[in-house]
């Protein structure tokens, strides 16, 4: 109380203040979840999580106690998951970021919501939604969406199978309920260069192609995959539009095919190249699977179901080198096809994790 002592003025005991609740943030966080790396840095958009051997919570305003307990629950819940699925082979378990930039950064909530729609419609339902294209790349590489992707988009695949029984059954156009859920069914869009919504086999028009599932105020769209051709064997139509990505999407699958990719001539069943390339003519991508089985992956802080043989489907969507990391299209969009990246910028990009989630 002497007039002169030092005394720091209100703002430095503030930060004194934080300074030691961060401090034991570390510390508390430090001894439930043994292995984790808390980095709190001075610049809130540095702040992440990092993992060795187990995967993060999340909470949206600090991180407390409380969460991380709740993700220790999840994080031996996923592992046994994974055994279970597949004792034979190593699971990887992907780390991933917190992010304040809310242009690079993906949501919390839109992740759990498109987990729980998929597992839900799957296990009560049997209806098999399921990540296809980059979204499944995405999964797959990097328990995430793809990192370098501008805008994340969830590329989803839905049984043509599954749901025509319900819209004959019900007599129900443009939608039908199912459980807790509301099924929107569209006819083909007419400007798509290579689908023009017929079946291969028999040139009928398919009745549906989109399929909007909505619950409540979340929705999200999916697209059908069809049956094609021999037993066993299904496909998923290539979209492309003339003003947009057409010209770098048919160069990518030209590409593509030449690494052991499956983009065909739907009506002639011929593999996509060069010399057989026309407008007007339906493409797709050709599957030796009917997606009978699905697995349980890592999505960030949450498990979603992929298609058991996603090697072989990302074989059929990418070719042998999916696992390479490539640019994806300049500014986002479709015009400029996909580049390779170095050796060195692809393994950077391959242990940075799925796009950061929005703190």
């Amino acid at each position: 109380g002497n007039p002169g002592d030092a005394r720091p003025d209100d703002g430095s005991r503030k930060n004194r203040r934080m300074t030691r609740r961060g401090l034991l943030l570390v510390i508390t966080g430090a001894a439930i979840l043994a292995g984790v790396v808390i980095n709190i840095t001075s610049n809130p958009a540095a702040r992440s999580l990092r993992s060795g051997d187990a995967l993060e919570s999340y909470n949206r305003r600090q991180l407390r106690s409380a969460a991380l307990k709740k993700a220790h629950k999840k994080i031996r819940k996923i592992i046994k998951l994974e055994s279970d699925a597949t004792p034979t082979t190593p699971q990887a378990r992907f780390s991933y970021g917190v992010s304040y930039d809310k242009d690079n950064c993906v949501e919390p909530e839109e992740v759990e919501y498109i987990a729980w729609t998929l597992r839900d419609l799957y296990e009560k339902h049997g209806i098999r939604a399921f990540p296809r294209n980059g979204f499944l790349l995405g999964i797959i590489r990097h328990g995430g969406f793809l990192p370098n992707e501008n805008t994340p988009d969830a590329d989803i695949g839905i049984m043509f199978e599954d749901v025509e029984p319900l819209r004959q059954s019900l007599n129900a156009w443009p939608w039908v309920k199912v459980g807790r859920f509301v099924l929107s069914m569209r006819e083909t869009e007419d400007d798509w260069v290579s689908w023009k919504g017929s079946n291969p086999m028999t040139k009928d028009i398919y009745p549906f192609f989109g399929v909007r599932i909505k619950r409540g105020q979340f929705s999200i769209r999916a697209q059908s995959v069809y049956p094609y051709g021999e037993p066993g064997t299904t496909f998923y139509p290539r979209l492309n539009r003339a003003d947009y990505n057409h010209e770098s999407h048919t160069e990518e699958m030209i590409r593509y095919n030449k690494e052991g990719a499956n983009y065909r001539l739907l009506d002639s069943g011929h593999l996509l190249n060069e010399k057989n390339n026309r407008d007007g003519k339906q493409i797709g991508t050709v599957f030796q699977s009917t997606f009978e089985c699905m697995t349980l992956k890592q999505f960030y802080f949450t498990m979603i179901y992929v298609p058991c043989d996603y090697a072989e489907t990302l074989d059929a969507f990418y070719g042998r080198y999916w696992n390479h990391v490539e640019s994806r299209a300049k500014g986002g969009k479709g015009s400029y096809p996909a580049i390779k990246l170095t050796t060195k910028k692809a393994k950077q990009m391959l242990h940075g994790g799925p796009k950061p989630l929005c703190a």
